[in-house]
């Protein structure tokens, strides 16, 4: 018997391949496995299109978490899956249903699922208003129960591209001025991410199945304060800091009522900090350092201040 017993997958399929993490895992597939035969998941038509255009060689399909016969046609013949779902999914409807259609299939060897969720944490210490946010718990003790072959990638950190995409930039564009409640949290870069879960679908080592895996950057422990500081050292000019509950409102009166829930979510972050550590798994899976935060600033610098006039 070989040292290492996982067969590694001939097919993958990849739901929420048009997200800002399957992306990029569908991006390493092609790039480092072109001869995996490549399903891509959307629950979307439009970006099921536009998935087509971006990866001509892959085979796109629609699936919805909710409609099973769409689930029994996405993983047929699947040897690898990964799963990300959105957040405030029904993951007892969601993940019954995916288990169920995997089952079905017979084919899987290896399933990476990515959840957020602070280990080993008690249940009953989540306010209330939050329980619908923290349902990767109920689907891990899904998955764990079907004894499927999984795998989870646990986000122990904040996504860099929040910036882009959570609309942090905006008061950073418009005042110079960083918006966001103070706490302590470690950083990653949502293609790292991918990137990570691609290595995990192509290696033969059978150990990770079963296993949690917390993820970082290794590098990035900072209080949101000190990120302010790091903006200004990468734009080239003061970004000032405010961690107020008048300025977070303020600024992202655009979301409504969410306001609320994400300030609640970050406070209860904020409560749980001392749980999070940096480590190396990242590092150790790519075989390099995983981005910074500030390579990710200075990359995407110019993001951050577009539509600003030169001055």
């Amino acid at each position: 018997m070989s040292y290492n017993r996982k067969p590694i997958p001939t097919r993958i399929l990849i739901f929420g391949a048009s997200g800002h993490i399957g992306g990029p895992l569908a991006t390493f597939l092609t790039r480092e496995a072109p001869s995996i035969g490549l399903r891509l998941a959307s629950s979307d038509e439009t970006r099921a299109a536009e998935l087509r255009k971006a990866f001509p060689a892959a085979e796109v399909v629609v699936a919805d978490y909710s409609e099973p016969a769409s689930l029994l046609k996405a993983v047929d013949r699947m040897e690898g899956v990964f799963v990300v779902t959105p957040a405030g999914t029904d993951e007892r409807m969601a993940t019954t249903n995916l288990v169920e259609a995997l089952k079905a299939s017979g084919s899987l060897v290896h399933l990476i699922r990515l959840v957020a969720i602070y280990p080993d944490a008690n249940p009953r210490r989540i306010p209330p208003s939050l329980a619908f946010l923290f349902q990767h718990s109920i689907a891990k003790q899904i998955l764990d129960e079907s004894d499927l072959p999984v795998t989870y990638l646990n986000c122990g950190a904040t996504f860099m591209d929040n910036f882009l995409r959570r609309g942090q930039a905006e008061s950073i564009r418009r005042e110079r001025k960083f918006v966001w409640p103070e706490r302590l949290v470690p950083w990653i870069d949502t293609r790292d991410i991918g990137e990570v879960a691609g290595h995990l679908l192509l290696s033969d080592n059978h150990r990770h199945i079963g296993q949690l895996h917390t993820i970082n950057n290794g590098h990035d422990l900072l209080r949101f304060h000190q990120v302010a500081e790091l903006l200004s050292e990468v734009l080239g000019e003061p970004v000032s800091y405010d961690s107020s509950k008048e300025a977070f409102f303020a600024t992202y009166a655009q979301l409504g009522p969410i306001r609320q829930l994400i300030w609640d979510f970050l406070q209860y972050e904020q409560d749980n900090e001392v749980i999070w550590s940096r480590n190396d798994f990242v590092e150790r899976t790519l075989g390099r350092k995983p981005t910074t935060l500030r390579e990710w600033l200075i990359e995407h610098r110019d993001a951050i201040l577009k539509n600003q006039p030169a001055s």
